[in-house]
């Protein structure tokens, strides 16, 4: 992924694309049922003094796939996540633990091409510390992803797979500097998948 930061603000001196990762691992049963456990990561400079931005989540959700036409599959789920936000060199330090609740659909447009598109919110309950400050305050927060692109299937040697390439959008509510302002993510994806 190639992620651009904004604040609400508009208090980062610098919002360079940098590269982000995400990754996931999961088991799917016979009737469509399955589970997931996915990990994102991503950090940036925020300003021309070297100070960064960092963040990340660990989401373990249980989902199930619909077929509900020949060419659409929609895949609900929701789970639980952890997430940390880190800004200004932790001058700000979020850590919380929620729900999370989204959905995964593709819609094939023949020649092994479908379009896809994905959404998830959480709501998070935790703590936040200030540099300079005694103690740590408890924090409510919200983080919402949107994404859409096109998806590639193919089959090599019994494993089937697909490549996606799209585009991302992340808004982190109640995160951000010290009075619980909102900081979004948008860019690009490119991923790859397979199951076996």
């Amino acid at each position: 992924m190639a992620l651009q930061p904004y604040q609400a603000e508009g208090s980062y001196d610098k919002n360079d694309f940098d590269v982000a990762w995400r990754g996931s691992l999961g088991y799917q049963f016979n009737d469509g049922l399955f589970v997931k456990g996915t990990y994102f990561g991503y950090k940036t400079e925020i300003d021309n003094d070297g100070c960064d931005l960092k963040t990340q989540y660990v989401d373990l959700v249980v989902g199930q796939h619909f077929h509900p036409m020949d060419k659409l599959t929609v895949s609900p789920f929701i789970g639980a996540r952890w997430a940390s936000f880190q800004e200004w060199d932790k001058y700000v330090d979020f850590d919380g633990w929620g729900i999370v609740i989204g959905f995964d659909a593709t819609r094939a447009l023949g020649n092994n091409i479908s379009i896809y598109a994905n959404a998830k919110t959480s709501v998070l309950f935790g703590t936040t510390k200030e540099a300079g400050e005694s103690g740590k305050y408890d924090t409510t927060a919200f983080i919402s992803e949107i994404g859409a692109g096109l998806q590639y299937d193919f089959c090599f040697s019994g494993v089937a797979g697909n490549v996606r390439a799209g585009v991302e959008g992340q808004y982190w509510s109640g995160v951000s500097d010290w009075d619980s302002e909102d900081t979004s993510l948008f860019g690009f994806v490119l991923g790859l998948n397979f199951r076996f």
